[in-house]
């Protein structure tokens, strides 16, 4: 009996250790967040936990063909800060872990399979007020088709680009298919593509672009600069949705990786992304930031679960869009 209790005692401390070990050291993130976001909550997970991030940034698209192409082997412990649908449509790449801190969250998000919601966005046209007055300014996603905005408008590659992605499924699901591909072959015709909506946001200030398709954090930072930039919401709907991390199917460092996803969810994190301009997801952190609030917003309710199920469809017919690009 004494044998088996100190056998127990052992394999107990021996996981217990294990644990510890591989929740130090480093802690490796592939994220498509704008480097603002990073910027601030990377160093605050790193004093908070003792822990290094690696960190790999790209677009959501590249970061999931990283993953692919590593399939099987000790790459990524998170992916983090890309849409939803975009984690369900890859499912085998992600482990599925409910962290502790998920208790906190408002009732409209919730954990979908893999998919660990950490903020809310919301995405919105961007305008250079230098180059269009307010009589000129898109209000809505059926303006954006109109001639008068040939070569002006900026937006990032759905292949590339979960926003992006989003962007086509919003007109989509408003619109319903026929009348949206219409409506989206129009606005592709007037648009300048990049592999980015972080780009976008930078075009539309600078004064590249004199309308922006992206999200509104990133807008946010550069009016709030100073910048020569007003965000509209479209009138005929938009998406709020979560951003969301998802935990590899084979991290190098899984301890480490929840103990991100974890942090994410605490509320020194949440505070953080509040002040960088991004909605919280807690239900107990009251937001200070400026972007408006989301019951003055048309939002509709955005069906991930078929986004998800028809992402492939989706992007090969846009890449037949782009094709046939005018």
């Amino acid at each position: 009996m004494k044998t088996t209790r100190r056998l127990f005692a052992a394999l107990t401390l021996g996981a217990l250790l294990v644990g510890q070990a591989m929740a130090q050291g480093k802690v490796t993130i592939y994220s498509a967040a704008p480097q603002d976001l990073l910027d601030h909550v990377v160093p605050a997970f790193e004093k908070s936990s003792k822990l290094k991030v690696e960190l790999i940034k790209g677009g959501s698209g590249d970061l999931i063909n990283r993953l692919k192409a590593e399939k099987g082997r000790q790459g990524a412990d998170v992916l983090f800060s890309v849409s939803t649908e975009v984690i369900e449509a890859n499912a085998a790449l992600f482990s599925k872990y409910t962290p502790e801190n998920v208790k906190y969250l408002a009732d409209i998000f919730k954990v979908n399979d893999a998919a660990v919601p950490f903020t809310a966005v919301a995405n919105s046209f961007g305008i250079n007020t230098k180059q269009l007055t307010p009589a000129q300014y898109p209000k809505t996603w059926l303006d954006l088709a109109n001639p008068m905005y040939k070569g002006k408008i900026s937006a990032a590659r759905p292949d590339k680009s979960g926003s992006a992605f989003i962007q086509l499924g919003v007109i989509l699901q408003i619109y319903g298919e026929e009348k949206g591909w219409d409506l989206y072959a129009k606005i592709l015709d007037n648009t300048v593509l990049s592999n980015s909506s972080g780009a976008v946001s930078k075009f539309v200030n600078d004064g590249e672009a004199a309308i922006g398709l992206s999200n509104e954090d990133t807008l946010l930072k550069f009016k709030a600069g100073g910048g020569p930039v007003e965000i509209v919401y479209p009138a005929d709907g938009t998406s709020a949705l979560a951003d969301s991390m998802a935990l590899s199917a084979t991290p190098g460092n899984p301890e480490g990786g929840k103990a991100f996803i974890n942090y994410m969810l605490s509320r020194e994190a949440q505070e953080i992304l509040d002040g960088v301009g991004r909605r919280t997801v807690r239900s107990d952190v009251i937001s200070k930031n400026a972007l408006t609030p989301l019951n003055k917003i048309k939002v509709i309710k955005y069906d991930d679960d078929w986004a998800g199920a028809n992402r492939a469809r989706i992007l090969a017919k846009w890449n037949d869009l782009l094709l046939n690009k005018k």
